[in-house]
């Protein structure tokens, strides 16, 4: 028996930019028994988690499995908290939210959805109240961040609906340090990773052949058996090509994976947002000890003291850029102790 029962919920996102109305899907996590009885004293913690480009939602599971068995199976962590459920929203180009969008995006020409939107969908989540007075720790891989970042720009950044924020592997810079598409250092790294997506499959004649390509290819090579093969339940999908031929392709494309790499506004206004947030809430950044995807020069400014993103803490795992793909059971450690160290140094949200 799965460790968690799931809720399902799909939100409005509301038009924007000239794109019409598009779906968010969400899931909710909820433990499926609790081994331990919470302490009157311990705090009931909401999470929400953001996956990265090209990825999923339920690659989170295999985290989310080895968190609750460590906060449960822990008697101290459990009297500092108990984790009631954890909300993950859906890019809405990516998995469910993209055969739900899939109509509507053909008929308006749609060649991408922005992490922008993707916030819109986010902030549309907290405002029809599943999360209302509830005490939520946001934790956000790679492009996700993004995604998060631009959805609490519709809140006050003295007012935010998270108490924390957990950030991990992000790309963030700010307009100093790439100050256009046109930068040389960042367009040469931006134009190798479109080649290299654009040079992958995205279709083959059946699941055994894709997960045979994809376990020999970078990243998926690394990553931990339990999360590719979610990836491969929930992140293809059974289809037929042009002449009727039954197939399986990404959901995600490889154009829209591309897209996404295109658009530095979200980029920018996803840094300054960390920057707001940075007196109000603890933000900790987790990053992989052997990546060499992200430059430096971009995580040194999105911990950068000096520019107002004092980090309440970083940590490093020792894993390549993908952290949470490749370590899930060691990331679900460290973030079971920055919890504690959360609830320990903040107050509950009235």
């Amino acid at each position: 028996m799965a460790p968690f029962r799931t809720e399902t919920i799909v939100v409005d996102i509301p038009p924007s930019n000239e794109l019409p109305s598009l779906k968010m899907v969400a899931k909710c996590y909820r433990p499926a028994s609790t081994t331990t009885r919470p302490s009157y004293s311990s705090r009931n913690i909401s999470l929400m988690v953001m996956h990265g480009l090209a990825q999923t939602k339920e690659q989170w599971e295999p985290v989310l499995e080895k968190l609750w068995a460590v906060v449960e199976g822990d008697q101290e962590l459990s009297q500092h908290y108990h984790i009631s459920e954890v909300w993950a929203p859906e890019w809405p180009s990516h998995g469910e939210s993209a055969l739900l969008n899939a109509s509507k995006m053909e008929k308006n020409n749609i060649k991408g959805i922005a992490v922008s939107i993707w916030g819109l969908g986010i902030a549309a989540l907290f405002n029809e109240g599943h999360l209302h007075n509830k005490q939520v720790i946001a934790v956000s891989f790679c492009i996700g961040n993004q995604g998060l970042l631009n959805g609490l720009r519709q809140f006050s950044a003295s007012m935010p609906p998270i108490i924390s924020l957990i950030i991990v592997e992000p790309i963030l810079f700010d307009r100093e340090t790439v100050p256009s598409p046109e930068h040389k250092r960042s367009k040469v790294l931006v134009d190798i990773m479109i080649r290299t997506i654009k040079g992958q499959n995205e279709t083959w004649p059946n699941r055994q052949e894709a997960k045979q390509y994809l376990t020999k290819r970078l990243p998926w090579s690394t990553w931990d058996t339990s999360v590719l093969e979610s990836y491969l339940h929930y992140g293809l999908v059974d289809t037929f090509d042009v002449d009727g031929k039954p197939i399986v392709k990404t959901i995600c494309s490889r154009a829209e994976e591309t897209a996404a790499y295109e658009n530095y506004n979200d980029t920018w206004t996803a840094l300054d947002q960390v920057t707001a947030l940075n007196p109000f809430i603890p933000i900790y950044f987790v990053f992989g000890s052997q990546d060499r995807l992200i430059p430096q020069v971009w995580k040194a400014c999105a911990t950068d003291a000096s520019k107002g993103r004092k980090p309440a803490g970083v940590h490093r795992i020792e894993a390549s850029h993908n952290v949470v793909q490749e370590k899930p059971r060691e990331f679900a450690v460290l973030l079971s102790q920055l919890i504690r160290e959360i609830v320990q140094h903040s107050r509950p949200k009235l």
